[in-house]
Order: structure tokens, then sequence, then C-alpha cells
């Protein structure tokens, strides 16, 4: 019988793992394809399965499947193009999991937002680890512990996944406001990963397409603003 999910993965031997499917604000997907490109990795796989869409994902003028892993030295990362559903979620992180711990992974390491609905001056990154130790391990870096909530889709799985199997696992949620791609919050988020692998990047492009962002919305809400501010006194033009 065919197995619904087949990882495409070579033999890396204590590899830290980082995931950054799509999910609120895109921050893990934007933080995993931003590490990808800055490191210069290269694909070293993908997940293959018949219950994925029939696509190819045109990238540079190439062909390649929507969920892919990058690779250097003994860093992978997993990026995903496409919603997955959730009982093929569970299948995924299941067959990565196993094959961390076969290969006795160093790390397991989430990339995500938590959405907040609201800006604040300072936006931070809350995390989760998979035992009281890796929570210890962020405190020490200044990430807010998540005590009350859920982390839905791969990551909260894999965190699952990963401490029942006693890997040294850690989610990590970038703050966002929640409707919109937040490059900002991924930089928060890669900030603090630097701290958890060896990734040597400056985020100060990504922080730089934040400010394009922010400007733009800033206008646009100025626009609507005198928009609205017309059509008030237009009314009263009216009526009074």
């Amino acid at each position: 019988m065919q197995k619904p999910v087949e990882l495409i993965l070579p033999k890396i031997e204590r590899p830290i793992f980082i995931e950054g499917y799509p999910g609120i604000g895109l921050v893990g997907h934007i933080a995993a394809n931003f590490i990808a490109k800055e490191l210069n990795m290269e694909m070293i796989g993908y997940v293959e399965s018949p219950f994925l869409p029939p696509m190819s994902l045109i990238l540079e003028g190439k062909p390649n499947p929507p969920l892919r892993f990058y690779g250097k030295d003994n860093i992978i990362i997993a990026v995903a193009d496409i919603y997955i559903p959730p009982t093929l979620v569970n299948e995924i992180a299941k067959e990565i999991v196993g094959y961390l711990k076969e290969n006795n992974a160093e790390k397991v390491i989430s990339l995500g937002g938590m959405g907040i609905g609201f800006f604040k001056e300072q936006m931070e990154v809350w995390g989760v680890g998979g035992s009281e130790e890796e929570n210890k391990d962020l405190e020490k870096l200044g990430v807010k512990i998540l005590k009350y909530g859920s982390i839905m889709g791969m990551s909260g799985k894999l965190l699952w996944e990963a401490s029942k199997e006693r890997l040294k696992a850690y989610a990590l949620l970038g703050e966002t406001f929640g409707d919109r791609p937040d490059p900002r919050a991924a930089a928060n988020v890669i900030e603090i990963l630097k701290n958890l692998a060896p990734i040597e990047i400056s985020t100060e492009p990504l922080l730089k397409e934040a400010q394009m962002i922010e400007e733009q919305l800033r206008k646009m809400h100025e626009q609507m603003e005198s928009a609205r501010r017309r059509a008030e006194k237009e009314y009263e033009s009216v009526y009074l």
C-alpha cells in the first residue's frame, strides 16, 4: 500500500531543521524563504504525495515542487507555497520527525506569526519549547513564553511530534497585525533564530521592505480618511 507521504531527502547527520510554512502574516514563510536565499541554499529534497495538488511552482524559469527542502551544511529549511489540508499536515509532520529522529537531529525550530490585531511600538516574539529546558533557552533570549493557547498547522503539529520523541524543539511566533504579509515580524523572528542556529545574515532587507509596506498603508489610510472627511462635508452641505 502506498504511503500518503514520502520525504525525498538525503541523509544529513545531526541536522538543524527549520520549518516556515504559510500561516498568520506569512511570517514563517517569509522568514524561511529569506534565509534560504541569503545563505544561497540549494534545494535538496521535497515532499511527495498523491494528495498534493498536481502542479509545478515556477521559480526563476524552472519547475519546482510546492513543498521543498533547502539545505546547507547541516541546516535544513522546509518551505511550502500552498495551503496543506490538516490531515496531510499530520502525515508530513510524522514523516519529518521520523527522519529527524533517525538522523539524530540537533534541533527542530518552527517559525510563525501570532496575530494580535493591532500595532505596537515594539512587536515582540513569543515562543514555546518542547520541554521546560527549551522554554528556559527561549526565556534567556528575551522570548515571551506562551503559557496557554494553541499553535495551529505544521508548527503546532511538528512541535508536538518532536517533543514526543524527545527532540529539542522550539516554536517562535512573531507578533503581527495578522491580515497582511509582515516582513518586520519575520525579521524579529530571525533575530531570535540566529541565537539558536548558526545563521549569520542581516535582516536589513526585510526591515526596508517592511518600511515600504507600512508607508503604502499609511498613504492608503490618509487617502481613505481624506475621502471620509470630504463625504461628511458634502453630507452636511446638503442637509444643513
